[in-house]
C-alpha cells in the first residue's frame, strides 16, 4: 500500500496555499479592511518583525539555505500565538523550498501548536503532521494526528488506510482492522468504493494475525466489494484455512460447490480438496463430474496418479449407486424421521437432480432427527441449481451455528447473480 511520500508531501504543502506575510502591512491595506477581517489577522510583533525581514530576505536571496538557522531560531523562541503561526509558516515556505522535511514538519506543527491556523487548513496540516511523524516511526503521535485530520472531514492520500497502518506498525490489529473498517465505511457513504488493496491488506492482516473472527469478516467484505473468480477463490480459501474450529468435511464440500459456482477453482489443491470432502464412495457422480471438469479445463494433469485412481473408484461406483436412489427415495418416505431422506437428498444433489434433492431436503426438515443445518445448507444448494434465488436465500437465511458464515457467502453470491456481477456458473453435474 502506497501513501504520500515525503517529496510528494513537499508539493502538496506547497499547492495548499500558505499566508502571504509582509513584515510591515501596508497601512493603505489594512484601512480598506472590514473590521471582522482586522479581527482575524495575523499581527506580527514589534520585536520579530526585524527576524522575519531578515529570513526574508534571505529566502529571496541566491542562497535560501542560510534563511535555515534564522527560522529555526525564531522557532525555539517563545512565541506568542500570531508570531508562532507566522514562525510555522516562513518554516513551511523554506520547508518546501529547500524540500528539507524535517522544517516543514517543524512548520506545520508550530502553526498547529499557534491554534491560528485558518479553519480551511487545519484537517491538511493535521494530515501532514501525522504523515510525518508516521514516517519518522512515531506511529502512536501518527495515529492521534491522522485521526484528528480523518474526523475534521480528510479524506485525501489514503488517510484512511494510513491509520490503520499506524495501528499495524504497533501490532495494534484490532484496533487497526477498525480504523480500516471505518476508512471503508467513509469511502462507501461519499459514494465512493475503496481500493481493492485495502480490503486485501484486511483480509491479510487479518489471517497472518490470527484475529479473532476477521478473517472470515474481511474475505466476505473483499468478495462483496470486488467479486471477481480470482477474490471468491481467495475469500473462500482464507476463510477455509482459518476457519476454527477446523470446518468438517460436509462443511468443507459446502464451502468447495460454492467456490464452484463462482467459477474460482483453478488449483489442483481446489479439486483434489473438494474430491476428498465429497468422496468418491459417498458422492461419486459428483467426483466424476468435478474431476472430469477439471480435466476438459486443464486444471489437473490427466497424469496424475491422485487422478485416475480416484476417478476410476468414483466411476465404478455410479451405476450402482445410480441404481439404489429409487429404492432409497422410497424408504426415505417410510421412515419416521429424516435422516434416509437427507442422505438420499445429498446423492442426488451430486447428480444434479436439483428438484427431487429439494424436496428430500424438506421431506427431512420436516421429520427431524437431522442436523437442521446441515439439512438447510442442503436444501438451499439444491434450490441454487433450480435458479430458485429467494427459496435458496431463505433457507440459507435459516442456517445457524458453525455453517453460518458459509451460508452468508452463498447468500452473498446470489445477490450477486441477481446484480449481474458474478462469473459465469459450472455446467450442471452430470455422471453416466
Amino acid at each position: 500500500m502506497r501513501f504520500l511520500s515525503h517529496f510528494s508531501m513537499a508539493v502538496a504543502l506547497a499547492a495548499a496555499g500558505t499566508l502571504a506575510i509582509s513584515a510591515v502591512p501596508q497601512e493603505a491595506h489594512a484601512q480598506k479592511k472590514k473590521k471582522k477581517s482586522k479581527e482575524s489577522e495575523i499581527k506580527i510583533s514589534k520585536e520579530i518583525r526585524p527576524k522575519v525581514a531578515a529570513i526574508q530576505e534571505a529566502m529571496a536571496s541566491e542562497t535560501p539555505a542560510t534563511a535555515k538557522p534564522l527560522v529555526e531560531a525564531l522557532l525555539a523562541e517563545t512565541l506568542a500565538p500570531d508570531d508562532q503561526f507566522v514562525a510555522g509558516q516562513l518554516a513551511i515556505q523554506l520547508g518546501s523550498s529547500l524540500k528539507d522535511t524535517g522544517l516543514q514538519e517543524s512548520g506545520i506543527n508550530a502553526a498547529l501548536a499557534s491554534g491560528k491556523t485558518p479553519a480551511e487548513q487545519q484537517a491538511s496540516f493535521l494530515f501532514f503532521s501525522g504523515n510525518f511523524a508516521y514516517g519518522g516511526g512515531r506511529f502512536a503521535e501518527a495515529q492521534q494526528k491522522l485521526q484528528q485530520a480523518f474526523d475534521a472531514g480528510y479524506r485525501q492520500n489514503n488517510v484512511g488506510a494510513l491509520i490503520a497502518e499506524a495501528y499495524f506498525k504497533e501490532n495494534k490489529f484490532q484496533e487497526g482492522l477498525a480504523a480500516l473498517d471505518r476508512a471503508l465505511e467513509a469511502e462507501k457513504a461519499a459514494g465512493a468504493k475503496a481500493p481493492q488493496d485495502w480490503y486485501r491488506r484486511g483480509a491479510g492482516i487479518a489471517m497472518k494475525n490470527n484475529v479473532n473472527g476477521a478473517a472470515g469478516n474481511w474475505t466476505y467484505k473483499l468478495v462483496e466489494a470486488y467479486p471477481t473468480g480470482e477474490n471468491w477463490r481467495a475469500a473462500l480459501s482464507v476463510y477455509r484455512d482459518s476457519a476454527t474450529p477446523k470446518l468438517s468435511n460436509q462443511e468443507n464440500l459446502e464451502l468447495m460447490r460454492l467456490m464452484r459456482k463462482a467459477d474460482a477453482m483453478e488449483s489442483e489443491r481446489d479439486y483434489f480438496e473438494y474430491a476428498d470432502a465429497a468422496d468418491p464412495r459417498r458422492l461419486p457422480g459428483e467426483v466424476v463430474s468435478l474431476l472430469e471438469e477439471g480435466l476438459a479445463k486443464g486444471d489437473v494433469p490427466s497424469s496424475s496418479s491422485y487422478v485416475r485412481e480416484t476417478l476410476a473408484a468414483a466411476r465404478s461406483s455410479v451405476a450402482a449407486d445410480k441404481a439404489s436412489l429409487g429404492a432409497s427415495e422410497r424408504d426415505a418416505n417410510k421412515s419416521a424421521n429424516g435422516k434416509i431422506a437427507l442422505a438420499t437428498a445429498d446423492a442426488l444433489l451430486g447428480y444434479g437432480d436439483y428438484a427431487k434433492a429439494a424436496a428430500l431436503y424438506q421431506s427431512a426438515i420436516s421429520k427431524g432427527g437431522v442436523d437442521m443445518a446441515r439439512a438447510q445448507m442442503g436444501l438451499g444448494i439444491a434450490q441454487v441449481g433450480q435458479s430458485d434465488w429467494s427459496g435458496a436465500k431463505q433457507a440459507f437465511s435459516s442456517v445457524t451455528g458453525s455453517r453460518k458464515s458459509i451460508a452468508n457467502f452463498w447468500s452473498l453470491w446470489i445477490d450477486q447473480k441477481a446484480a449481474g456481477t458474478t462469473a459465469p456458473a459450472e455446467p450442471a453435474p452430470t455422471a453416466s
